[in-house]
């Protein structure tokens, strides 16, 4: 390797790195000159450089260093930027875990299909369909075994939210799939979302059709949360995660 491209991979690391801690900050910076003694210790480096055996091992040296430092550099960045955007989609404890102001898109009752009093449906999809909400939310699959035990809406216009409550049975095993759909208000000075139990730790996030759902787990029953427009959804029941994420596949087949 010359020293040319030393020299050129070392200043593409450097500014990587820089560009990496500061961002943005480094185009706000004005023009400066350097101090007498940081250019006097600049020129000695390009002098050593000048030496062919001796200042190149050198030089590998501190461009591995460089190397080194910038990936590590770049692994606790990645890791606090997840961990960031995880905040920026929910807000959790040791003990509840309820979706980050701003993830709802509040929708117009009039653009809804608001019956005076709810109907009959044979299933959550189809009363959320006769509601008027065309958003993919409710999965097309469902472990073995699983029928619909009961469905619940309630909530309308007044209320500024409506919640369908779907649960399903097999044998002694429960499995809960709730939409909630939040609608536009004037008069509402914050968001006030659902809190939702959960277990000791952060929960994981999972892609599936363009939408990150959070795993988590409450009495050691696999949680899934997430939001998609208006609709803030939720899984939770006597089942396997492997299970849980097939659910949400299905949502977006």
């Amino acid at each position: 390797m010359t020293d040319q491209v030393l020299d050129d991979l070392a200043r593409r690391v450097m500014l990587d790195a820089a560009h990496l801690e500061y961002g943005d900050l480094l185009e706000e910076l004005p023009e400066h000159d350097f101090s007498p003694e940081f250019e006097r210790k600049m020129k000695n480096l390009i002098r050593q450089a000048d030496h062919p055996v001796r200042h190149r091992l050198l030089r590998t040296g501190q461009l591995v260093a460089a190397l080194v430092a910038l990936l590590l550099l770049l692994t606790v960045a990645t890791a606090a930027a997840g961990y960031d955007i995880w905040r920026m989609l929910a807000e959790w404890t040791a003990e509840q875990i309820t979706l980050a102001p701003g993830q709802i898109e509040y929708i117009d009752p009039d653009d809804l299909h608001i019956p005076k009093e709810p109907g009959e449906y044979t299933d959550l999809q189809e009363a959320l369909t006769a509601y008027g909400l065309n958003r993919s939310v409710v999965p097309k699959w469902l472990p073995e075994g699983f029928v619909l035990y009961d469905l619940v809406i309630y909530g309308d216009e007044a209320s500024k939210d409506i919640v369908f409550h779907s649960s399903y049975q097999r044998s002694e095993d429960f499995l809960i799939v709730q939409v909630n759909i939040y609608l536009e208000d004037e008069n509402r000075s914050q968001d006030n979302f659902w809190d939702f139990q959960k277990d000791e730790g952060d929960p994981i996030p999972y892609e599936a059709g363009g939408i990150t759902h959070l795993l988590t787990t409450n009495a050691g029953r696999p949680v899934a949360l997430w939001a998609n427009g208006p609709a803030e959804c939720c899984i939770s029941g006597d089942i396997t995660m492997e299970e849980l994420k097939q659910m949400i596949d299905s949502i977006y087949e």
